[in-house]
Formats: structure tokens, sequence, C-alpha cells
């Protein structure tokens, strides 16, 4: 079964300060071409509307650029705290969509908006874009938008008229808040599935490109840097580290990929271990070294310092200190070091190449990477407790940012965030039979290219309504009951506006 007028659902995450209106103008208008209508839904405006049912004692100060975004920032942190839901603004947007659905409702029950493309503006918690995947499935995507720091800063202060250590304050408390509910968006962008650099106007050409992907073009393939990322993350799946997966590749100065790694643990004659009956990985010990040892080393201190607390106790106190972030204990090798050292076994030289990486190169890492000759690090996730950029800023890169290249002359690695298609829809986008999507032709029967046009393209992958329109039911009553119990609880007597028929 098809449904060509299938609806969509896009999902922007990106930091705080970055200004994204032109690339949501250029989206909005790049849509149209598909003879399709963008919805935008900011999850910000849910917060003053959830306000005057539900207290959460913070008053929305819209006075500067700076007030605004602290206060609702705390305000949407305290709502999700009030409903132990990290998600709930994002189920604020799905009851909206589910009231517009329903405010068109045929005599023969609810129905999907035909060629519509739901934008919700913007995802700052990883669990917000977990539940729109459960609801939507495929025919969710998110859009990540990477802005540099030194840029952000500058259109803060600049744009925005904001005191510089405001900026930095609001921006680091945007990407990791430590409190419970707070916004992670860090954490958030690498769940992407298309990355887009905001750079002047290069994002208009990635926009473009990612629409006609989405809307079936046949004759779009991967780029070189979106081929080695993804074959990076496949390597990555090999890993059975108890903690995360890890994946790495190596392209040579010509563009051939040389080496694949993975974080796990090595094996007598090189490489890493396989299953079978020699593996002998963590999962098969049933414990990460690197955490028992560093239980050891608390359980000492402790000791030593004659301090009398439970060893539980001691350990969440510690959970975000520098001393939980000791990985030298580990079994495993790291996947840029397995990628490295499988280039020595086969002789094939490091110098020149690029390395993609999954994951920001930790310090230990990054050494080696340095003294292998690599001439360029490309990554999706960030590594906050990588000391990379300060250990080794006289050698290192990080585009962009205040630990950027310095004025003294010196050769730099750049360190880059990825951008293109990111691999979790690599096959729904460029496959033409594997992908979750509808299968594509490029050539008819007569063995005559098929034209492919905009104007008459449909969604490769379409969302089935007798699905997600349940599922968005539920979310929608779910987050109406959660609205209803704060507000009694409170003794708030205001209706919600966009509940309203």
């Amino acid at each position: 079964m098809e449904y060509p007028e299938a609806e969509l659902v896009f999902g922007f995450v990106f930091p705080v300060g970055t200004d994204y209106s032109g690339v949501l103008l250029t989206l909005e208008n790049y849509i149209k071409r598909f003879n399709y209508k963008p919805n935008v839904i900011r999850l910000s405006d849910f917060i003053s509307k959830v306000q005057t049912r539900v207290t959460t004692g913070t008053k929305l100060d819209n006075t500067t650029e700076a007030t605004r975004i602290d206060t609702h920032m705390t305000a949407g942190n305290k709502l999700c705290e009030l409903a132990e839901d990290d998600s709930f603004l994002v189920s604020a947007a799905v009851a909206e969509i589910s009231r517009l659905r329903r405010l068109r409702d045929s005599s023969e029950g609810t129905e999907p908006l035909p060629r519509t493309i739901h934008i919700l503006m913007s995802l700052k918690r990883p669990k917000e874009v977990e539940l729109l995947r459960s609801i939507y499935g495929s025919g969710f995507y998110l859009i990540g938008v990477f802005a540099s720091e030194s840029d952000r800063v500058k259109y803060l202060t600049q744009d925005k008229n904001m005191p510089w250590r405001e900026a930095l304050r609001l921006m680091k408390r945007d990407q990791e808040e430590e409190r419970p509910f707070g916004q992670r968006s860090r954490d958030t962008f690498e769940l992407s599935d298309v990355f887009i650099q905001l750079k002047q106007d290069e994002y208009k050409e990635p926009l473009e490109r990612f629409l006609d992907l989405v809307f079936g073009n046949p004759y779009i393939t991967p780029r070189p840097d979106e081929y080695a990322m993804s074959l990076a993350y496949s390597a990555s799946l090999r890993s059975g580290q108890l903690a995360r997966q890890v994946g790495s590749a190596v392209r040579s100065a010509s563009g051939d990929i040389v080496a694949l790694g993975c974080n796990d643990v090595p094996a007598a004659g090189g490489g890493l271990y396989w299953p079978g009956p020699t593996d002998a990985r963590d999962h098969i010990r049933g414990i990460d070294s690197n955490d028992a040892e560093q239980t050891k080393i608390i359980k000492d201190l402790l000791k030593k310092l004659g301090i009398s607390i439970e060893l539980k106790d001691a350990l969440e106190l510690l959970k975000n200190s520098r001393l939980m972030d000791i990985s030298e204990y580990g079994r495993a090798v790291h996947a840029e070091m397995d990628a490295l050292l499988s280039c020595a076994r086969i002789g094939v030289t490091t110098r020149g190449t690029t390395l993609f990486t999954t994951t920001f190169p930790c310090h230990n890492c990054t050494r080696h990477i340095i003294a292998a000759g690599v001439s360029r690090v490309v990554y999706i996730e960030p590594y906050p407790k990588s000391m990379a950029s300060v250990l080794h800023k006289d050698a290192i890169e990080l585009t962009g940012t205040r630990q950027g290249a310095g004025h003294d002359g010196r050769n730099r690695i750049p360190f880059e965030p990825f951008v293109g298609i990111g691999p979790r829809r690599f096959y729904d986008l460029f496959s033409m039979k594997l992908g979750s999507g509808t299968r594509l032709r490029r050539k008819d029967d007569a063995g005559r290219v098929i034209r492919w046009r905009r104007d008459e393209a449909r969604p490769r992958v379409q969302m089935l309504p007798t699905s997600y329109i349940q599922r968005e039911k539920v979310v929608a009553s779910r987050f109406l009951s959660t609205v209803e119990k704060l507000e009694e609880k409170q003794n708030g007597i205001q209706r919600l506006s966009f509940e309203k028929e």
C-alpha cells in the first residue's frame, strides 16, 4: 500500500546561538517545490501556553535575548520535571498535530494531513527524538545544524546584544545540563539523520540534496565523506564493549578506504576478538575493568582520607568528576587506534590520511593520530571528556572554536564535524532496494533513463497512517492528561488554547 501524499515530520536540533532563520526559510521554500506545505511548530511556544495552567515558579522574561533564553530554559526544564517526562514539550507538539488533524476529520474518521511536512523547532533532549521516532518511525527525520562556536558567540553578542560571558554561559548550559530533565543539545545533535553546516549560504545545496533524497531522487549517490563515515559506523557495530560502540575508518590520500576499526578487546596475534569459543571480551568476563579500577581507587581514597561514607553514595557524588574520566584501565583498544594499527599490520602508510570516527577522539588517541601523520579528522559525536584540544592545541585545530588554530605559523590537523547524510539513514536514502522505502528505478524496460521531477515526486519512505495516527493519539491524550493532573494539583483553572476546537 502506498500513500503518495504521505505526511512527513522533520525535527531541528542546533545549539544556542545558531542563527537558523535562513535555514528554516530555505527549507520551507524547498518543500514547496514538491507541492508540499510546511507546518512550523515551535516547542518554546508551548511553555507559555502550559504555564497558563501549571505553575513553574519561573516568569518568562523577554526583556533581553539572554533573559528570554534563560527563563524559557528554566521553565521548560521545570515542566519536564513536574511531568517526570523529558519529552513533555514534544508531546505538546504531537498534541498540536493531532488537534490540527481533528479539525479536518472526515466522516470516515481521522485522516493524514495530505502533502504536509511538520517542522519541529527545536529539539533539545534525546528522549524527544526517541518519542518522535517511536510515533512516526521512518517518516521522521532529524536535521542537525552545526554552527561554529565563534559564529554563535558573534551572533549572540553582536546581533542579539548579549554580554560575552552571558553568551558563553547559556551556550554551555544548553549543551549538557547536569540537572535532571535539563537540556542536552550535544547528545541530541549526534542522533541526526542529516548534518548541515551553517556557513554563509553553504547550507542551501545540502538542504536541497537532502530533500531530493527524501523524495526518491535515484541519481544522487554518496559523497566521499558520507561513504567513509557510513563504513566507520558499520565498523562500530562489531564492538561488544559494555559502555558504547565506536567505529573508525582510514581513507588514504588518494581516496581509498584502507582500514576500519572499532573499540574492543585485542586478541593475541593481532586484531580484535571475534565471537567464538576463544572470545574473551568484557561481556564474556562479566565486568568492565576500568570501572572496577575506578571503584578500587575511590575505596582507597576514602580509606586513606578517613572519610566514612557508603561506596554507592561516593560513586554518585563523584560520577561527574574528573576522577571518573580515567580510561587507561580499560582492556579495549579504541576504534581510532584499531584502525591505525590495522594500517601498520598490512603495511599501509598513515601519513596524509583522513581518519573518520563516530566519536570525537579522546586525548590518548589524539596523540597517536598526530604521530601517525594523519592530515584530517572527521567526527560525529562530540566527546566532552576529551582533553585533546587542551593537551594538543599546538598540533590540532578545532575549526571555529576558541581552541582553534593560533597565529604562530604552526601546521595543525583540522578536527572537523561531519557534514552530510548521517549513517543512520544511509540505506533508506541511497539504496535502490535495501532501504525501508519503496524501490527505486533508474531506467525503463527499454534501457532509457527515467526522468525524475520534484513536482511529481513522492516521499520514498511513507508513513502508514493506520499505525502512526493511533500512536499520536495516545501521546496527545497522555500529554493532556498530564497537564490536567498538574493543573488540579496546583488548582489551575484556565484552558489550553491549543486544546480548543
